[in-house]
């Protein structure tokens, strides 16, 4: 690559007047610190700014690139910059590595600990990372029950796209978006993104109509956004500024009119702190929030209302086991009415935000210890306002993924199985309690783990960069699923692979899209979804590329696993 000093010397000039006058605007600075870093590679400063951005924004795992280059040329730079390292890592879902650096960060601190510059990271913020480094590693290691789809670019946009809420039949989806196309405002916010409005699409059959601005009524010409659409499509709870942020409501007349938003009535919303969403049941008895208002457990905490004679009336804390002295946020109760999904920063995770669901037990009167979706559901990005439905198959949420058109977009979430754990995990249950077998058991035992993790897996390879099952490969699948489906003691376990073509977290996506793609061949046979489970590792090192391409099937007897 030709370097060129002086270019980048104006071209950083450039990117510091417009991080200084606008930081806010740091989409376009990045763009400009990037090309100074890329006319001259060895300019430490343009670098680290191109690395300090990336992290500031989306594609925050190509931050690594230029914080290796700042290491390489001056490690001393900044006191931490292995930190950073580490951050990047972590958001490109290189655990291994990222705990390298946030170890290597963290001797620094405790050889230094009398630093105090502006670029220390406190050794708190690096337990939690490393705390969640080592969650992910074992959390992205469970074979997925999800699969995610893009619902495509009728509804999404170039622009961040989010907060997904729709009616009971899935009919209308409502969300918040910050494009140009038909935003109420022509201008653009200090961060340079158009002001918030809220869209609406419905759909026909299995296509989303373009999305629309749903109309001056409910859209400013500031920020709008939305929290809630009741089962029926009719009552649209909205956020608004107003109090430091309060809960308001408009509803949809026969003429498909929205009126005026009005604030929801009663103990709601309090006096100078925020409520930032809410789910109501579909009766209209029983709502949820989040607020960060004084009593709680930590930031925001997610409170619990009970309408009686048309009032609401006092809110009640959900209690610990839902909120932590972090945040949580976007809570949804499902159709059983005793499970809850919502987004959390303080249960076990991957770092930010991530999906959670939790039971009501009625016996011991308390909600079981949240547990995580998992990947791909959740990644080290913010996961919040998961919007599942009514029969629990499938949900809605935003995020920022590989596939997307630009920032945020939505994503439709499928449940697809609920095998859920590995073959050597269930023999490992088994095992626990092999004290109580005699030896017979034992030898039983034994001829399992022989059976099931010696059993030789069907290879299904793919075309480079593809997740489609080839022709190929259908009729053994085919009589696999046969086999499978008269023999009920039987599953079928799925374990994909990618390439070591392409970044860590696109080949982590990939791997797993290949995963799902042969889980649905399975469904399409007729095999139900408790009996599957899949999942992608990402890239499958030591292989020849064409050979890492690839899934390996397994066929498991299941009749051991749940005596």
């Amino acid at each position: 690559m030709a370097q060129d000093p002086e270019l980048a010397k104006i071209y950083l000039e450039q990117a510091d007047q417009v991080y200084a006058e606008a930081k806010d605007a740091i989409e376009i600075a990045k763009d400009i610190y990037i090309q100074a870093a890329t006319a001259d590679t060895m300019n430490v400063r343009a670098n680290y700014m191109a690395g300090i951005l990336y992290l500031e924004t989306v594609n925050r795992d190509y931050s690594t690139e230029y914080f290796e280059r700042v290491k390489r040329l001056d490690p001393k730079y900044r006191f931490n910059i292995d930190y950073l390292l580490g951050r990047g890592y972590q958001y490109g879902l290189e655990f291994e590595k990222a705990l390298k650096y946030f170890n290597a960060y963290k001797q620094r601190l405790m050889a230094n600990r009398g630093y105090r510059g502006g670029d220390r990271t406190s050794v708190y913020d690096v337990n939690d990372r490393i705390e969640e480094c080592k969650n992910a590693k074992e959390i992205i290691g469970m074979p997925s029950s999800y699969t995610i789809e893009h619902v495509g670019e009728d509804v999404n946009s170039s622009w961040p796209d989010y907060a997904p809420v729709l009616n009971k039949d899935e009919t209308v989806m409502i969300f918040t978006s910050r494009r140009q196309e038909e935003n109420t405002n022509e201008n653009v916010d200090k961060d340079n993104f158009y002001f918030e409005d809220i869209y609406i699409s419905k759909r026909k059959g299995v296509t989303w109509s373009k999305a629309k601005n749903i109309g001056q009524n409910i859209n400013t010409l500031y920020h709008d956004s939305n929290l809630f659409l009741s089962g029926d499509g009719k009552t649209l709870y909205i956020y608004s500024d107003e109090g430091n942020g309060d809960i308001y409501y408009s509803t949809e007349n026969a003429n498909e009119e929205w009126s005026k938003p009005k604030p929801l009535e009663g103990r709601i919303n309090s006096q100078g702190f925020a409520e930032q969403s809410i789910w109501v049941s579909d009766d209209g008895e029983f709502m949820m929030f989040a607020s960060n208002r004084p009593g709680g457990y930590g930031g925001f905490d997610i409170y619990g209302c009970y309408k009686e004679d048309g009032q609401w009336k006092r809110p009640f804390n959900m209690g610990p086991e839902i909120n932590t002295k972090l945040d949580e946020d976007g809570p949804f109760m499902a159709k059983d009415g005793v499970t809850i999904y919502f987004s959390s920063r303080g249960h076990k995770g991957f770092g930010g935000f991530d999906v959670f669901t939790s039971k009501y037990d009625d016996k011991s009167q308390k909600w079981t210890s949240p547990k995580n979706l998992g990947y791909p559901v959740n990644t080290v990005d913010d996961e919040v306002y998961f919007h599942p439905t009514s029969d629990g198959e499938r949900g809605y949420l935003a995020s920022v993924r590989e596939e997307g058109l630009g920032f945020t977009d939505i994503y439709m979430v499928k449940h697809v199985g609920d095998l859920g754990i590995t073959a050597r995990e269930r023999i490992a249950e088994l095992k626990k309690t092999e004290n109580n077998f005699v030896t017979d058991e034992e030898l039983k035992i034994k001829q399992l783990i022989d059976s099931v993790l010696n059993i030789s897996a069907y290879q299904v390879y793919f075309d480079v960069n593809s997740i489609d099952v080839l022709p190929s490969h259908e009729e053994r699948l085919k009589d696999m699923a046969n086999f499978v489906k008269v023999h009920q003691n039987l599953g079928i376990q799925i374990s994909a692979f990618a390439s070591s073509d392409g970044n860590p977290r696109y080949n982590y996506e990939l791997s797993n899209k290949r995963a799902q793609s042969v889980l649905k061949f399975f469904l399409d046979q007729g095999i139900e979804q408790d009996r599957l489970a899949a999942r992608g590792f990402g890239v499958l090192t030591g292989m020849v590329e064409d050979k890492s391409r690839k899934a390996e099937v397994k066929i498991l007897d299941l009749s051991r696993f749940y005596e």
